[in-house]
């Protein structure tokens, strides 16, 4: 396989957090966009909020076979799954200020590396933002609730509208995000 150096690949998305402040950061322009719940945790307390999230939203799974044994069901035992004793030790050792701050700082940018909790496209990014965070039928009216609206990022890619609804489709279906109702 042939080397390919993507440079400037990041050049074309814009992230910001999800609140109004940032309205004026998101392009006008036609485009796709996705919300990611951030790993945006407390600096002072950061062991304690990475091991409740994980808690709180990793789970053991156990499979059991149904009578006609041809089919599998999913049960989630709700026995949460703990940091292991290495990451404890790290987490706990970056005890600098300014060491927690890089760490929080990068866990922030990673959140995309999650699937992301929802993917749509727009004919204007900044109007469909302002949308989401004001309107009824918006993202944070339907799915907010669960989380504060700073504790997610909006990401959004902007591209020529006549691929853009294809690309949000494909992306569906490729990325399988938890609050899309649509599925292609």
């Amino acid at each position: 396989m042939e080397e390919t150096v993507h440079t400037d690949f990041f050049k074309n998305f814009k992230v910001v957090t999800a609140t109004a402040s940032a309205t004026d950061q998101v392009p006008e322009n036609a485009g796709i966009y996705a919300f990611y719940h951030a790993f945006d945790f407390s600096e002072n307390k950061l062991f304690d909020d990475i091991d409740n999230r994980i808690k709180n939203t990793v789970f053991r799974t156990k499979f059991s076979e149904q009578d006609n044994r041809s089919k599998f069901i999913v049960d989630t035992c709700g026995e949460p799954v703990g940091l292991s004793e290495k990451m404890k030790a790290f987490i706990q050792e970056v005890s600098v200020p300014k060491e927690r701050r890089i760490l929080k700082s990068l866990l922030l940018s990673c959140s995309i590396l999650q699937r992301p909790d929802y993917i749509g496209t727009a004919n204007n990014l900044r109007d469909r933002f302002i949308q989401h965070l004001e309107r009824d039928d918006g993202f944070f009216s339907r799915y907010g609730s669960l989380r504060p609206n700073d504790e997610f990022l909006f990401i959004c890619f902007p591209c020529p509208k006549n691929i853009s609804r294809e690309l949000e489709s494909l992306l569906i279906q490729l990325c399988q995000p938890k609050f899309n109702a649509q599925r292609s």
